[in-house]
């Protein structure tokens, strides 16, 4: 539509449906007038022809129709039913004249046509208009009712009455319709662009307050008290979203000021190991050991990118994850023969206990990956001659893996945070790390519709429980 104001869009549709209501109001009411005026205007020309057939009926009744009588008390009773506003006319068989009122007539309409309905006895009204009475052109409403005797037309009454009064009716009606309701719609439409204007002012104070907030101030609100019902969900719609971008934006800020503060340390290091060189002549072993720090460091910034890389590239999930059946007791399998070297290193135990025939709908990959850190950060975090758990089994519709580890453990305080990116638990676990592990872990346990909890007795054992959907191996098969 080439409007595009809402409230005058609404205002123009609320005017053409309106409009198309009143007109069809006026329509029916005209109709309905107009129908009850003929209505009884016919009735009465029925009653009125019905006594004129009594009348005859009585004068006639003791003269036969061959008589030079029969017509003249025929003449003489249709006389005698004269009026100003009507007339009557009787007719032989074959449709000619016997008598005729109202001698203010000069023309006559034209006789009756006897066809098939009339020798029925059924009874014919018609509209005859500019027939000629008192000298004027006129409307007349025709009744011809047909009079029948042993089954043959004896003769036909043919009743009329001027139309005129019932049309000026008509067209004053019509003259109030036309001048009422155009008023009344016009005053509906006045009235209504008003009211939707009133009902639109709450969005147009939504959309200056929302243009007002910028990334400075998202922690302002849109004003819900009062109102629409409807207008009290878009504000909180509203309000909803501008809670959901604050989030976002605290947590970008926090996420650069993290890579800053991350990248920053070795770079320092970095550059003071350099500095401290070049203050004079290093022998070969000390250039190499500062190269070999400088290396360190760079390895150290190479993961971080990475594990970055891999946090934005699991924002796009469709694409990311490539979801198959897979058995999940094969892949933890794999993963600890892979770890193997790191956990004899630390002369640690690891036991597994794998229920079989456990299948998942995931991205074998990530699952792997999934593994690898929960593996890594059980063995980084567990002492010399320490023990390392896992166990895999079906609870319910769901597939359960806990990963537990002996070791200082994880203070009750840090345990809301440790899935939290860059969060690391300094105090209770020295890690060379950057607290982004735990991190991925929980985004793609989230991309498998999983849930992920850890519990901690400091001193004792922490343990990792994941959950992830179940993939019954008939449905597989």
């Amino acid at each position: 539509m080439l409007i595009k104001s809402l409230h005058l869009r609404v205002t123009v549709w609320y005017a053409l449906t309106l409009g198309l209501i009143i007109f069809v109001f006026g329509a029916l009411i005209y109709q309905n007038f107009k129908s009850s005026l003929f209505d009884n205007l016919d009735s009465l020309l029925q009653v009125k022809a019905e006594n004129i057939e009594d009348l005859i009926e009585s004068a006639v009744k003791s003269i036969p129709p061959s008589s030079p009588g029969y017509l003249k008390a025929i003449e003489s009773t249709i006389h005698e039913e004269q009026e100003d506003s009507a007339f009557v006319e009787v007719f032989d068989p074959h449709g000619k004249s016997l008598a005729i009122s109202n001698k203010g007539i000069a023309a006559v309409v034209s006789a009756p046509v006897i066809d098939s309905a009339l020798l029925k006895g059924n009874i014919r009204i018609q509209t005859v208009r500019k027939a000629r009475l008192h000298s004027k052109r006129n409307t007349l409403r025709l009744l011809t009712m047909p009079v029948l005797k042993n089954s043959k037309l004896a003769y036909v009454i043919q009743v009329g009455a001027d139309l005129t009064p019932n049309l000026l009716e008509l067209h004053r009606l019509k003259t109030v319709l036309y001048l009422f309701l155009p008023l009344a719609l016009f005053s509906a439409i006045f009235v209504g662009f008003f009211m939707i204007k009133m009902a639109l002012d709450p969005v147009k104070k939504i959309s200056k307050a929302m243009s007002r907030i910028s990334t400075k101030n998202l922690q302002e609100r849109i004003d819900v008290s009062g109102g629409d019902q409807e207008i009290k969900l878009l504000a909180n719609t509203f309000n909803d979203m501008l809670g959901r971008l604050e989030r976002s934006f605290t947590i970008q800020k926090q996420f650069i000021q993290d890579i800053s503060h991350e990248l920053k340390t070795p770079l320092t290091a970095m550059r003071g190991k350099q500095e401290v060189s070049l203050l004079k002549k290093r022998s070969a072993e000390d250039y190499e050991s500062v190269l070999q720090v400088n290396l360190d460091e760079i390895e150290k910034m190479s993961h971080l990118v990475e594990d970055l890389l891999v946090l934005v590239s699991m924002d796009n999930k469709d694409s990311f994850f490539k979801m198959e059946d897979i058995d999940l007791g094969a892949i933890i399998k794999r993963a600890v023969d892979n770890m193997r070297a790191l956990v004899q290193q630390k002369q640690i135990t690891l036991t597994t206990s794998l229920q079989n025939q456990i299948f998942i709908k995931a991205d074998k990959i990530q699952i792997s990956r999934l593994l690898v850190i929960l593996l890594d950060n059980a063995i980084k975090y567990t002492s010399s001659k320490g023990r390392i758990e896992i166990k895999l089994y079906q609870q319910g519709a769901e597939a359960k893996m806990a990963v537990s580890n002996t070791g200082a453990g994880i203070d009750k305080n840090d345990l809301p945070h440790i899935f939290e990116r860059f969060y690391r638990a300094d105090k209770s676990r020295n890690s060379s790390g950057f607290g982004l592990g735990l991190s991925i872990a929980k985004t793609i346990i989230d991309a498998h519709q999983g849930s992920i909890e850890a519990t901690s007795q400091l001193g004792q054992v922490t343990v990792f429980t994941v959950s992830l959907p179940f993939a019954p191996l008939s449905k597989i098969n």
